[in-house]
């Protein structure tokens, strides 16, 4: 872990201890890039918003509330030296007296830091330097994947099985490698944005400009004579890429986010799928390496031939093994017996986030895991967000509730078409064996929707 991310960290629990709430991300990322000595421009240009509103809404209001917590004015200025200094004397104080450590004359206790660390449930991405974030193998690949010109690296998995976690991980290593760096989310495209395709690329150029701090020069490069594709192919080729020398990482997030609009998302995904096959040919497209993240919940009929999510390297997140959860159980201070570690496995097959929440509750409201597995599969458990998104997520498509429905009524695994098979195997609602057969992935799917869908 970076100094700066050490800071960060130091300074997110230190706000959760004093006041019972977390930062806000823009408020997160305000307080790193700070740290980092970047312009509120240049904060503005990484977080996609305005400056203004950084300078003048998010950044004020952060300083004074670390001011209150700190009983010392802090500013963007000295934010750096403040709380690096307030850091070591935390450090320095546990060393001598575990017991009774004060940070600082603020009296804030160690065992508030302890509490907030260990008692925080992480319903999202999980933190760089968080001690919750379990490394896997395919972290690895990502790091060397884009090392390689022209790389196209394809994350995806389910809801809340590590992806974004794993692309800010990736976006990190491509900074400490001193590339260029583009994060866009896709569910920040305006709605009217969306349903044109002139209107979303030049959005998606427009973005990406701006991420790399650069003058947007969209109305030389736009010729409606030629299209908006080609448009947008030219303004990166001859513009973004010949400008810039270093290898730029562009990672576009939430993709599915899109699909709701399928000619748009044909169009553009078909355009990403150019844009690789020139990296074959032409040296001055190697310099751009794409990162890919969706879940593979929602689909969209493409022409294999131009489809992105057949080229390149795919990345499918799987679930934590028993030595992961082990590893995640030791970092929580949990000790499960090793008939409660396959109690657990059984109940939720290994999914990170679930495994997460399972831990936070044991940890943090002390309750036993027997008594979490008894409510696990109804309405009123610690899992019932997630199991009411896949029951929405089902809902909205009747050929699969229908094929997941016969999966659950069966004792032994079902054969089940071939397509619908692998989407509900996408959905990371069954495991799929020899063939086609399949079965529900986990105790807990199994059970809850048995209820809602069978026993009815």
């Amino acid at each position: 872990m970076t100094a700066i991310e050490s800071i960060s960290l130091f300074t997110e629990q230190l706000v959760t201890a004093k006041t019972g709430k977390s930062l806000s991300d823009i408020e997160r990322e305000v307080l790193r890039l700070s740290l980092s000595g970047k312009t509120y421009s240049q904060i503005a240009s990484k977080s996609d918003y305005s400056r203004d509103y950084i300078s003048q809404n998010v950044a004020p209001k952060l300083w004074k509330l670390l001011s209150n917590i700190l009983k010392e004015r802090i500013s963007k200025t000295n934010c750096l030296s403040v709380l690096e200094r307030q850091l070591l004397i935390y450090q320095a104080n546990r060393k001598q007296a575990a017991q009774t450590s004060l940070i600082n004359t603020n009296t804030i206790q160690y065992s508030e830091i302890s509490e907030i660390n260990d008692c925080k449930l992480l319903d999202g991405r999980v933190p760089i330097g968080s001690p919750y974030y379990i490394e896997r193998a395919e972290q690895l690949i990502c790091y060397s994947e884009i090392n390689k010109p022209g790389s196209f690296l394809r994350i995806k998995a389910p809801r809340q099985m590590g992806k974004t976690s794993l692309l800010m991980r990736t976006i990190g290593y491509a900074i400490k490698q001193q590339y260029q760096t583009v994060r866009l989310s896709l569910r920040r495209v305006d709605s009217t944005v969306i349903k044109d395709i002139n209107k979303f690329l030049r959005w998606f150029c427009a973005s990406v400009t701006r991420k790399l701090q650069l003058e947007s020069k969209l109305n030389e490069y736009w010729d409606e004579d030629i299209g908006s594709i080609e448009s947008c192919t030219l303004y990166f080729q001859d513009y973004l890429l010949s400008i810039i020398d270093d290898p730029i990482v562009l990672a576009i997030d939430e993709v599915d986010y899109i699909f709701q609009s399928p000619e748009i998302a044909n169009d553009f995904l078909s355009m990403l799928h150019s844009w690789y096959g020139e990296t074959k040919e032409v040296k001055l497209w190697q310099k751009l390496r794409i990162v890919l993240v969706k879940s593979t919940e929602v689909y969209i009929a493409m022409n294999i031939n131009k489809s992105p999510f057949n080229m390149g390297i795919a990345i499918d997140l799987s679930p934590f093994t028993l030595e992961q959860i082990q590893e995640l159980a030791h970092r929580y201070q949990i000790e499960l017996l090793p008939q409660e570690q396959n109690q657990l496995m059984r109940l939720v097959g290994g999914h990170p986030y679930l495994i997460n929440t399972t831990f936070y509750h044991i940890k943090c409201h002390h309750a036993s895991l027997e008594s979490l597995i008894k409510t696990a599969a109804t309405d009123t458990g610690i899992y019932s967000n997630h199991l009411h998104q896949h029951l929405q997520n089902l809902q909205q498509y009747p050929e699969l509730k229908t094929a997941f429905e016969q999966v659950l009524r069966a004792i032994t695994p079902v054969e089940l078409e071939q397509v619908l098979a692998f989407k509900l195997k996408s959905m990371g609602l069954v495991v799929q064996l020899e063939d086609n057969l399949v079965m529900p992935s986990c105790d807990l799917y199994r059970r809850y929707f048995y209820d809602v869908f069978v026993s009815v």
